[in-house]
C-alpha cells in the first residue's frame, strides 16, 4: 500500500545506486556480512552505492544504512517496474508535504532528518545480523532467558520482510518489545553492534512511528488477503485511515517529532489521491448507499454537506434509472406480450 509505503520513507534511507562494481566480500569480523570501511578484502561481483549528498561512507551510523539497502533490494528485484512506479509518486508527494508543512512552521532540520532516516535500517538489521549469525542469535537468548520481565511468548526478533506488509510494525514491536535486551546487546562493542545502536532520540521518534503504523493495519490486512475487498469497504476503509492520520498530523497533546507530522501529512496526500480516483466512479458511492448500515448517513456522519450528499443521491438515482430501472421495464414488457391462456 503506497499510503505505509510513503510514510515510512521518512524513518528508511535509501541510498542512490550507481553501476555495477567489483566490491570486496567480507572476511574475518564479528558477524557474519559485517566489514569495516578501509578493510582490504577478496573481491567479488556486487553493486557500488552511491549515499546521498552529505552522507559519509566512513561513519559507523551508515553501515546499517548501507546494508539494509541491499537487503531490501535483493527481496524486491523481481517487482522492480512497480517499485520504481510507487518510489516515483511518493517522492513526489513527499516533497509536497515538506513544503506545504515547511510553510506552516513543521520543518523538519538535517540532523532530525539523519537520526530518523537511520531507524528502520537499525531495527531491521540488528533482527537480521541477530538472526544470521549463531554467536550473536545465542547471546540473544541467553539475554531472554534471563529477563524475568518478560511475559509473553515471543522468543526472538522480527525480521522486516520489504515485500511484505505489516512487517514493518512486527519487527518495531519486537524491538520495543526485547528494549531492554537489545540495549545491552548493542552495548557490548565485541558484539560488532554499535551501528545498530538506536539513541534516546531514535527510540522516541520509533515509539511515535509505532503508533502511527497502527493505523494501517487494520486496512493493510483488508487489502492483503487473497480476496477481493468488497467494493462497499474501499472508500469507508480509507476515510478511517485519513481521519487516523490527519488526527496523528494534528496532534498537539503528545508533541511527536516535526518529521512524524510531516510523515502523516505525505500519507495524507497519497490517500486523498486515491480516495479521489475511488470517488470518481459511481460504483463505490451506489454500493455505500445501498448498504443496509451505511445509507446516506454514512456520508452525513464523515463530514459531507448537504450540497454533497444531494449529489450523492442524484448520482445514486441516475445510476438506478441507467442500469435498473430500463430492466424492469423491460421484463414488464416482456410480460405483457405474453400469450395470455384462454
Amino acid at each position: 500500500m503506497l499510503g505505509f509505503a510513503i510514510f515510512i520513507s521518512f524513518f528508511f534511507k535509501k541510498p542512490k545506486r550507481k553501476k555495477r562494481v567489483k566490491v570486496a566480500a567480507s572476511t574475518k569480523n564479528v558477524g557474519a556480512g559485517f566489514h569495516r570501511a578501509g578493510e582490504v578484502e577478496d573481491f567479488s561481483e556486487g553493486e557500488e552505492i552511491v549515499l546521498e549528498q552529505g552522507d559519509d561512507s566512513e561513519d559507523e551510523e551508515e553501515i546499517a544504512v548501507i546494508e539494509e539497502a541491499d537487503v531490501e533490494e535483493d527481496e524486491a528485484e523481481n517487482d522492480e517496474g512497480q517499485t520504481v512506479h510507487n518510489e516515483k509518486v511518493a517522492k513526489t508527494l513527499r516533497e509536497k508535504a515538506i513544503q506545504q508543512m515547511a510553510a506552516n512552521g513543521i520543518i523538519i532540520d538535517s540532523g532530525e532528518e539523519k537520526v530518523a532516516l537511520q531507524i528502520f535500517p537499525k531495527v531491521a538489521g540488528l533482527a537480521r545480523r541477530v538472526h544470521d549469525n549463531a554467536v550473536l542469535k545465542e547471546k540473544f537468548e541467553r539475554l531472554v532467558s534471563a529477563d524475568e520481565e518478560l511475559h509473553g511468548q515471543q522468543r526472538a526478533l522480527t525480521q522486516q520482510v520489504p515485500t511484505r506488509w505489516n512487517y514493518d510494525l512486527a519487527c518495531l514491536d519486537a524491538h520495543f518489545y526485547f528494549h531492554d535486551i537489545i540495549e545491552q546487546l548493542t552495548a557490548v562493542s565485541s558484539n560488532g553492534l554499535q551501528a545498530y545502536h538506536l539513541t534516546e532520540e531514535q527510540w522516541e521518534i520509533a515509539s511515535d512511528v509505532q503508533e502511527v503504523l497502527l493505523l494501517f493495519s487494520d486496512i493493510t490486512k483488508i487489502f492483503s488477503v487473497a480476496e477481493t475487498p468488497l467494493v462497499v469497504d474501499v472508500l469507508p476503509t480509507l476515510e478511517t485511515l485519513c481521519e487516523g492520520l490527519i488526527a496523528a498530523r494534528d496532534d498537539q497533546e503528545n508533541n511527536p517529532a516535526n518529521v512524524v507530522w510531516v510523515a502523516c501529512h505525505a500519507a495524507v496526500l497519497l490517500v486523498d489521491k486515491y480516495s479521489a480516483f475511488s470517488g470518481a466512479c459511481d460504483i463505490y458511492i451506489v454500493a455505500i448507499v445501498m448498504c443496509p448500515d451505511r445509507k446516506l448517513k454514512w456520508f452525513q456522519d464523515h463530514g459531507h454537506d448537504l450540497q454533497q450528499i444531494k449529489s450523492i443521491k442524484s448520482i445514486v438515482c441516475d445510476y438506478w434509472d441507467s442500469v435498473y430501472a430500463g430492466e424492469e421495464e423491460n421484463e414488464l414488457r416482456e410480460e405483457e406480450n405474453k400469450p395470455k391462456r384462454s
